[in-house]
């Protein structure tokens, strides 16, 4: 027997009678209440099993313990939805735990490029001023403008 139902068996055991008939009808309304299933007439004498995936399942105590199924277990009409080999479900975190998680990334990024702009090196070089323009630089030639290009260009 399964090391885990031997233990809830022996806790069980301990109650007194009162409270064990108490848990144990409690338990299985609480069981129905969860996994009621709706009478299907097309499935016949077949029975009519809750929809619960296999990765919902405890981890131990089955005979196939990859599929989590015990051996002459009837097999779910929509097994190949609720087997292990079906995608897995999501659990998403909650609105609270997404909103700290966004503003620890905005914080880490506004942290970073703050300490980048604080310790970044001055140039090595000074700019370059040219306060008459470049006119007076390049040798006092006028820039050339379109209309310059197309009249030496027709000419």
């Amino acid at each position: 027997m399964n090391r885990v139902v031997a233990i809830r068996a022996a806790q069980f055991a301990r109650l007194p009678s009162a409270s064990r008939q108490f848990t144990a009808s409690a338990m299985t309304a609480k069981y129905k209440k969860q996994h009621y299933v709706d009478p299907d007439p097309q499935i016949g004498d077949y029975p009519n099993l809750p929809q619960i995936k296999s990765e919902e399942r405890p981890q131990l105590g089955w005979w196939d313990r990859q599929n989590r199924r015990n051996f002459g277990e009837p097999i779910h009409e929509q097994d190949e939805v609720l087997n292990m080999r079906s995608p897995s479900l999501y659990r998403s975190p909650g609105w609270k735990r997404v909103s700290k998680l966004w503003a620890g990334v905005i914080v880490t990024i506004g942290t970073v490029y703050y300490f980048i702009g604080k310790t970044r090196a001055e140039r090595p070089y000074m700019r370059a001023y040219y306060p008459n323009g470049l006119k007076d630089e390049l040798g006092g030639v006028p820039t050339r403008t379109m209309a310059d290009a197309i009249k030496e260009a027709s000419a």
